[in-house]
């Protein structure tokens, strides 16, 4: 007799595949090369107790093959010959970025479990590394990334993890409180990689306050808390840097398609060698949708957006303030960030355009300089409902410099890539 197993009848299983691909070329006073990457994507949905129970499991690896037609001449008096990679870069053409992540949601009445768990190990290249996705019309467009010089090495050993736990609670129809925990470490895998990027880590919490005070007015208290280490070439170790922040947010919808959110607050930063100093946190952004946004009460889980008809346009435009760590020289600096975002969809035919900018300012207290001003145009085609075709040009101007090291560098990337993603299949 077999034994008996409670098996709920609302399961779900999809499998979902993805392939995506792209041609990139670099140039500019630092390196230039030629990549192709390739992106497969496998996903396993596991959903149960009727849809509100969501287990998803992720495999992205990267696949790049890189040919360098020039390296950049070094100059002794601004970089440390002893700390360069000075090997061939073709002599490895070929890196395999291992790439996935968990996702566990459980939705309650009163309360939604998120947990994600995120991670990443393997050879990347320089001009692969930091590349961010378009922005696709859903909250702040992201912020301009900075280029890794290729004055070490054109191809290092990334570490990736990241744990992410959140737990919204509804205190009532009008009122969330969410507690959040995450965990990050970014970065070179060991000692050769880490003269490339230094690799930073460190635990962080936040407690944050949402209530809808009208049908049109969203106020979020947030305070949190953090630590920050850094390790860099031939085990050496900065300063352990505690960090401190609280803001408000104020999110204000005028009409069903424009609404603006205002945040202000203040961060603190602390270490052994600079001290204490204190950074204003504060944005500004205004935001537009042809089609009506999406309006959920504190605490819910996100959704796809209403439907409209006719062709779709998408604004966003937000400027801010606020400390970041500065993967390069590994101090706490503060950031000034602008970034403007347009999408046009006409049919099956999506129209991209974004312009970000940063520089360090404020009362930072290090001698590192850094600016940088980054330009992105794309087009994406339907073809059919499950196959896309893209292509692009991606340009980027940055400056930095610090004790150790400078770099001006100019890095011009044209993409071209296709996406396979058909329909989930049940089973």
């Amino acid at each position: 007799m077999f034994p008996f197993f409670p098996v709920a009848m609302d399961v779900a299983q999809q499998a979902y595949f993805q392939a995506h691909a792209e041609e990139r070329f670099r140039t500019g006073n630092d390196v230039t090369a030629e990549e192709t990457e390739i992106q497969p994507q496998l996903r396993y949905d596991f959903i149960w107790d009727g849809g509100q129970d969501h287990f998803v499991a992720i495999y992205n690896p990267r696949f790049i093959y890189s040919h360098t037609f020039k390296t950049p001449t070094i100059n002794p008096a601004l970089v440390n010959p002893g700390t360069l990679n000075l090997s061939d870069p073709n002599d490895t053409p070929f890196s395999a970025l291992q790439n996935g992540g968990l996702a566990l949601e459980m939705v309650r009445p009163r309360y939604r479990l998120a947990l994600y768990q995120f991670g990443a190990y393997g050879p990347v290249t320089t001009t692969a590394l930091l590349v961010h996705a378009p922005w696709v019309g859903e909250g702040p467009p992201p912020d301009p990334v900075p280029i890794i010089p290729s004055t070490i090495a054109a191809r290092f050993t990334l570490l990736f993890l990241q744990t992410q736990a959140l737990l919204p609670i509804k205190l009532s129809r009008r009122v969330a409180l969410t507690p959040q925990f995450v965990y990050n470490s970014f970065g070179g895998a060991d000692n050769a990689s880490r003269a490339v990027i230094a690799a930073t880590y460190g635990p962080g919490v936040s407690l944050a306050l949402e209530v809808d005070a009208s049908r049109r007015d969203r106020f979020t208290t947030t305070i949190g808390g953090g630590t920050i280490g850094t390790s860099f070439q031939d085990n050496r170790t900065g300063d352990t840097i505690y960090r401190a922040e609280a803001s408000q947010a104020w999110r204000h919808y005028y009409t069903r398609s424009v609404y603006t959110e205002l945040l202000a607050g203040m961060s603190y930063g602390t270490d052994a060698l600079n001290g204490p100093a204190y950074y204003p946190l504060w944005s500004a952004g205004v935001y537009y949708d042809s089609y009506p946004f999406v309006r959920q009460p504190p605490g819910a889980q996100p959704q796809g957006g209403i439907p409209g008809h006719g062709n779709r346009l998408q604004l966003a435009l937000l400027v801010k303030e606020a400390p970041w760590i500065d993967i390069f020289s590994g101090d706490l600096e503060e950031r000034v960030v602008g970034i403007g975002a347009v999408n046009y969809i006409i049919g099956p035919t999506t129209l991209r355009a974004q312009v970000g900018t940063g520089v360090n300012a404020g009362n930072t207290q290090t001698v590192a300089t850094y600016k940088i001003i980054e330009v992105e145009v794309g087009v994406r085609y339907a073809v059919a409902p499950t196959f896309f075709v893209e292509g692009g040009l991606r340009f980027g101007y940055q400056d930095f410099s610090n004790a150790i090291r400078a770099n001006q560098i100019t890095q011009e990337t044209v993409y071209a890539g296709l996406t396979w993603a058909p329909l989930p299949a049940r089973f």
